[in-house]
């Protein structure tokens, strides 16, 4: 496909191997090698595109900012242009930074003045947040460690990125690594243009109160950063976290996790109000942040990329490192993966119990079945005589049971609360055991951002915490998932929103959740649009825009910025503009975690990296 880039033209969409649009007659090619794909941002002076550049055999993905004047007239247009190239040097400055986006080019073409940088393939900061929840003080100050240099080059090259801000960080998935990105838009926004219609550069709530006033300076970088910090640490938008009685912030009644006095202190001078009574370089922050000492307690998400793989040899199981060294030997008779507690289920014998990622017993073998730890406790089964008399309770990571062996069915806790089945229904219980919402539910799955999927009479819907019908019973419906939910109607899938209303119509076969912005669907393929010629799985974004063209047997969700793709019965895995990034050899594949997925090949239990290599 190719994107119209005039912006006048009210049909932009066109076949991939056109020169000129076919409704305007606008030249598609920028510089006869950048091709503009889609949309993907827009703002008061100019708008952001996914393109190609097909003058090189891989043809690379890469980022086109348009600049549109609009405001400016005579004079005003030609200072701008001046002011563009000094601004697309200073960018090419900076690009010289591994952890900023290169400028690939710079130029103007029919009136419009255009900027072409390296896209940066991997997920912001904004929806890792929204996917894993709450960073703690472990992720704050890796954040910090990573940004600060960054923002100290930045700012010897005397440029202020003004616009600091979650959505603007993005985790690169070759790599991990940060990468500050969004340079363009604010100094392309130039005095001439602030001047005349009085806008200011920057996101309400991260801005600090000088930027707010126009007068923005290296401090207020900083203080942006802090404010990213903030909405990292407690998930609460900035706006909400500030006191305005007070005058003063009050994210620290919001924290979920220990934090260190240091770092508290550090947060705390990043985003005074004053400037004077704020940090005035990134230099400074990092001299504070080297006395930082942390407790050894290592957060679930640190914990988790160092924690052991599970693997299984002739019906033994056992758990490799990252490198794909075994470290626990083929003992088990089952056993699950790790969770972020720390700790992995086991069985030896008919008996199930927990193992450190040392490989100590840290719960002795004792119980009939198991489910994973999850927000500290785990439900286990004892039988009692015989299978018909079986209950399920919770013990803590110490193994104590905490709520005694009471229920037909148990699954984990989320948000504070556990799915439970007395008799037929179901209901939820606290983390005491006490029944929270009393069982009258056909089925209940665990809370999901703040509401629970349960089946009434054959159908299902959503309640919220007090037991309450917050969406009415549809046909079918899956959890919630960065805001979407995916729900069944008259035999087919579309999503609705946390307020139940529809934002994407059902037109899908199946659907399942989003990640990473986008859904695997799976479509009706038709030839010249009209016969339908079979099913095949595709990804939508969250308006329902068709992103990579339905062309896979089978789809899962993306992680790390890749997704497991499935065809002529072999599985591979494509990025989030479809390319195929690891060949489809395998005979099953899972998604990303940390930097390693699980795969099956030749019947076997496998693990490759990013690159498709086998790690073991």
């Amino acid at each position: 496909m190719s994107y119209c880039l005039n912006p006048q033209c009210q049909k932009p969409h066109n076949p991939s191997n056109n020169r000129f649009c076919q409704h305007c007659g606008a030249q598609l090619l920028l510089e006869e090698r950048y091709r503009a794909v889609k949309l993907i941002g827009k703002g008061g002076f100019g708008r952001t595109f996914l393109a190609f550049a097909q003058d090189l055999p891989s043809e690379p993905p890469c980022v086109i900012k348009q600049f549109l004047p609009e405001l400016l007239t005579g004079s005003e247009i030609d200072k701008a242009k001046e002011l563009f190239a000094q601004e697309a040097r200073q960018l090419e400055q900076l690009g010289q930074h591994p952890q900023i986006p290169q400028l690939l080019a710079h130029f103007s073409q029919e009136e419009h003045l255009y900027l072409v940088q390296e896209f940066i393939d991997g997920q912001n900061l904004a929806a890792e947040l929204a996917q894993e929840g709450p960073f703690d003080q472990d992720d704050i100050k890796q954040v910090l460690e990573s940004l600060l240099p960054v923002l100290e080059f930045v700012h010897q090259q005397q440029v202020i990125h003004r616009d600091i801000k979650p959505e603007n960080i993005i985790r690169r998935s070759l790599d991990r690594q940060l990468v500050l990105v969004d340079f363009g838009a604010a100094k392309l926004a130039n005095n001439a243009i602030l001047a005349k219609t009085g806008t200011i550069i920057g996101t309400p709530g991260y801005s600090s109160p000088e930027q707010a006033m126009g007068k923005a300076i290296f401090a207020s970088d900083i203080y942006s950063l802090g404010v990213t910090c903030l909405h990292l640490l407690t998930q609460i938008e900035p706006l909400e976290l500030f006191d305005t009685h007070e005058n003063d912030w009050a994210w620290e009644h919001y924290l979920t996790t220990p934090m260190t006095p240091q770092l508290k202190a550090i947060l705390n001078k990043m985003v005074a109000m004053g400037t004077k009574k704020r940090y005035q370089s990134a230099t400074e922050i990092l001299r504070d942040l080297a006395g930082v000492r942390i407790p050894t307690t290592t957060s679930p998400q640190t914990l988790l990329k160092f924690l052991p793989r599970l693997v299984e040899i002739d019906q033994k199981y056992g758990y490799i490192n990252p490198e794909g060294k075994m470290i626990i030997s083929l003992q088990f008779d089952k056993a699950r993966h790790f969770q972020k507690e720390g700790l992995a289920a086991v069985k030896i014998g008919r008996q199930w119990g927990f193992i450190t990622p040392e490989g100590n017993r840290q719960i002795l073998p004792q119980f009939d079945d198991v489910g994973d730890f999850s927000e500290g406790l785990a439900p286990f089964k004892l039988y009692k005589w015989y299978w018909l008399q079986s209950k399920w309770g919770y013990i803590n990571t110490a193994g104590e049971i905490v709520i005694e062996p009471q229920f037909c069915e148990a699954s984990d806790f989320r948000s504070g609360l556990a799915a439970v089945r007395l008799g037929i229904s179901w209901g939820y219980i606290d983390t005491q055991g006490n029944m929270i919402i009393e069982p009258k539910f056909d089925e209940a799955c665990s809370f999901q951002e703040g509401l629970a999927r349960v089946r009434i009479n054959s159908k299902w819907g959503y309640i919220d915490n007090t037991g309450e019908v917050v969406i009415p019973p549809r046909d079918n419906g899956r959890n919630f998932s960065t805001e979407l939910a995916a729900v069944e109607i008259n035999r087919r899938w579309g999503y609705i929103n946390s307020q139940g209303i529809l934002v994407i119509q059902p037109q899908y076969q199946a659907a399942l959740d989003f990640s990473e912005g986008l859904a695997p669907v799976l479509m009706e393929t038709r030839f010249l649009g009209l016969l339908i010629t079979g099913e095949k799985w595709g990804y939508i974004n969250k308006l329902g825009i068709i992103e990579i063209e339905p062309q896979f047997d089978w789809a899962y969700s993306f992680s790390e910025g890749l997704a497991p793709v499935k065809r002529n019965n072999q599985w591979g895995y494509v990025n989030k503009l479809g390319q195929v990034i690891i060949e489809p050899r395998f005979d099953f594949a899972a998604g990303f975690i940390d930097g390693l997925a699980e795969v099956i090949l030749g019947g076997q239990c496998r693990y490759i990296n990013k690159r498709g290599n086998l790690i073991y």
